[in-house]
């Protein structure tokens, strides 16, 4: 079953489908073919930030259809969240906590100490001099500890955070929420943004702490190339739901039916299918449902 929202993301940008290419002709007739199929209108404008739409539209469909709504005990769903908003992955991120100056903490201990010895030592010159000297050696020990950890923070370097455009999370008795579910969201793909989800998925596993939530990406791309380079790698995405799996069969079966040059295309979408690479966006629904 389609995605009940598709059709609210779908529309024309200079008569052609905003799913398209347009420097790639079998892009362009393919995503024409899809919206013909899901009965698009040719007068129907593209919306404006697309994708920012998607993750919005998505996330409320799924959080409607939860059989358990409570915020205390069943799924959460909400778009745009930070990786480490979550249990698993509290910790990415946390070298940006990490600053070469003392904290405030720490120079208020300090001045506090300076003026309590201050005032009990002001005589004989002797103590007075070595208090000094003390403080002296304080201050160039701070300064050189801060140096050495602005060149050791310089080298680690600044690391990423990691957002997910929807995620699904249930709350724990103590401490951040669960992640359960993660969605990287493309309307439609090009070589480099189906690599980020899939590069993603990979630093996803390799940075939690604890199970690895059920990661997908969620498109609108018609073409079977892209999304083989999408959802045909080794595990870095569980898999594909697209938001109108029905439209798009017949999408290609239109554009590939009786034409030699393209039954790579149309193999390449029947293994997609049949290997459950590509799902349904019903699918996705279905399974919300048991987390």
């Amino acid at each position: 079953m389609p995605a009940p929202f598709a059709l609210q993301l779908c529309g024309f940008r200079d008569g052609k489908a905003n799913t398209s290419d347009a420097s790639d002709a079998f892009s362009v007739e393919l995503g024409q073919a899809l919206f013909d199929a899901m009965g698009v209108k040719p007068d129907t404008p593209a919306p404006r930030n697309v994708d920012k739409e998607m993750s919005r539209l998505l996330a409320g469909d799924l959080m409607a259809q939860l059989p358990d709504t409570d915020p205390e005990t069943g799924l959460i769903v909400l778009p745009e969240k930070a990786l480490n908003e979550f249990a698993q992955f509290q910790h990415v991120g946390m070298i940006r906590n990490l600053k070469p100056a003392p904290s405030r903490a720490v120079l208020h201990a300090i001045g506090r100490l300076r003026r309590f010895v201050e005032n009990r030592i002001q005589s004989p010159a002797r103590d007075v001099a070595k208090r000094i000297e003390l403080f002296d050696e304080l201050d160039r020990a701070l300064d050189a500890e801060a140096d050495e950890r602005g060149r050791i923070i310089e080298a680690l370097g600044e690391e990423s955070l990691l957002k997910l455009d929807v995620a699904g999370s249930r709350k724990r008795e103590a401490g951040l929420p669960h992640l359960e579910l993660g969605l990287s969201l493309k309307w439609s793909l090009r070589t480099d943004r189906a690599q980020d989800c899939r590069s993603q998925g990979a630093k996803m596993a390799a940075l939690r702490r604890g199970r690895m939530p059920h990661f997908a990406a969620v498109t609108m791309e018609p073409r079977p190339y892209m999304l083989r380079i999408l959802g045909g790698g080794s595990g870095e995405v569980d898999c594909v739901y697209h938001l109108n799996l029905p439209a798009l069969t017949e999408a290609v079966r239109a554009t590939t039916e009786g034409r030699p040059r393209r039954r790579e295309t149309a193999e390449t979408f029947r293994k997609l299918f049949e290997q459950r690479r590509v799902r349904d966006y019903d699918e996705l629904v279905t399974y919300a449902r048991t987390l």
